[in-house]
């Protein structure tokens, strides 16, 4: 560092802050606060007594050297410190942080507490989780590069960060067991695991929506064979581990045979959730069959319309996209197509334009937000990028028959 001045140190401090809108504090080689700047009314974390804890509990016992230091609390919240060195020795840290990577909801902080077996007012705590910065991983890490080299003149990569962050666990902690005693136990006891390809043909048969052979090839599967034990603590837990496997992998092969991702993926997270519920082994065995054959289903009713690589890739982007607004020449540009080809082969196959697909798509989406949300009309509509609600109304009417009014009012009578 050419000068390591306090001015110099506030300034870049300060600097850090505006452009990038997080926390930044100095402390001295004792750890003790002698600079900060922060959002306004920023507060602090309700579960640690002061950010001097933080700090402290951090970053006390790293090396004496100069490239950013990445932590992480048992919160989520992640840090970086950048030793201040000068003429060798040490005159202090900056510390940047807390930021989160992604906005902390309720369920998360609720089951976050839950793990950590900690008791707080969660009402509290999303209060200060709504305040902390998000950022991804990718931009913190950049982020300690730009101080970094604000400090002292010299480029960093990415690796050279990652790779002197390298997690401290000792090897010994990260072995494991060699399979060759076990193998020898269980050829004795005439037990194996199931044949790799009796597993293929049973995640074929998804990806295919083959419902007629997944569940003969589920229960041929299920009713021989070795069962993994995942867990060496309980025959649940291990039921329950094996069945996210399954349902990890049913999920991929759905994926594959045409289902939505967004839909595969939080069908996925809806039965790990309900498999994290259960109470029993046999129920656990019942839900990983309704699985199998719900991906199955799922796959099956998407084969009825078969569609080339292109447009399928067209209908994807749609459907992840709805709350955006969407032009045949970013379909294009995806595509790598002409876009009056594209749009040719769109309506040739699909059966209708692209842009009413994309308002066919988006009013049976609004229609899930009327029959599954607590959102109003007209936060709908501008969920939906529509640009007024008068627009909307027309157009749900055109491709329902009915008002979005009026059918959220017979939603609601059928219950």
């Amino acid at each position: 560092m050419y000068n390591c001045s306090v001015e110099n140190i506030e300034y870049i401090c300060n600097m850090t802050h505006h452009l990038y809108n997080v926390p930044v504090y100095y402390v001295d080689n004792q750890y003790k606060l002698t600079y900060q700047v922060t959002p306004v009314n920023f507060p602090r974390n309700p579960l640690f007594p002061s950010e001097y804890e933080i700090m402290t509990d951090l970053f006390s016992n790293m090396e004496i050297q100069q490239f950013p230091v990445l932590r992480e609390t048992i919160y989520l919240e992640k840090y970086f410190a950048i030793r201040i060195c000068a003429d060798h020795q040490w005159n202090g840290s900056i510390i940047v942080g807390p930021i989160i990577n992604f906005r902390m909801t309720e369920e998360i902080i609720r089951v976050t507490l839950s793990d950590l077996f900690t008791q707080a007012d969660n009402k509290e705590l999303k209060e200060y989780y709504d305040r902390v910065p998000v950022m991804s991983n990718f931009n913190f890490i950049h982020l300690s590069m730009v101080v970094y080299f604000m400090l002292y003149q010299e480029q960093l990569t990415l690796d050279d960060i990652l790779m002197k962050n390298e997690n401290e666990r000792s090897k010994k902690e990260l072995e494991i067991e060699q399979p060759y005693n076990q193998i020898i136990d269980d050829r004795q006891n005439n037990l194996i695991h199931t044949e790799i390809d009796k597993e293929k043909k049973l995640f074929d048969f998804i990806r295919l929506g083959r419902t007629d052979k997944v569940l003969e090839t589920f229960h041929t599967i299920h009713k021989q064979g070795k069962k993994s034990v995942l867990s060496k603590t309980s025959y649940l837990r291990s039921q329950k581990n094996l069945a996210i496997s399954l349902i990890t992998l049913a999920t991929r092969s759905a994926v594959e045979g045409g289902v939505y991702q967004e839909i595969a993926y939080n069908l996925s997270d809806l039965y790990i959730l309900k498999i994290e519920e259960l109470t029993d082994s046999q129920g656990v065995e019942d839900l990983m069959e309704d699985a199998v054959l719900d991906f199955a289903e799922r796959v099956e009713h998407s084969k009825k319309h078969k569609y080339s690589k292109p447009i399928n890739i067209c209908r994807n982007y749609i459907f992840n996209h709805l709350n955006e607004r969407i032009t045949i020449a970013q379909l294009a540009q995806m595509t790598a197509l002409n876009p009056n080809y594209l749009s040719n082969l769109f309506k040739k196959e699909v059966g209708i334009s692209i842009s009413q697909f994309i308002l066919k798509t988006k009013i049976e989406e609004a229609q899930n937000l009327l029959m599954y949300s607590q959102y109003s009309l007209a936060e709908i509509s501008i969920l939906l990028n529509f640009y007024d609600q008068s627009y909307f109304a027309k157009v749900f009417k055109t491709y329902t028959g009915c008002t979005p009014k009026q059918f959220k009012d017979q939603r609601n009578n059928d219950k």
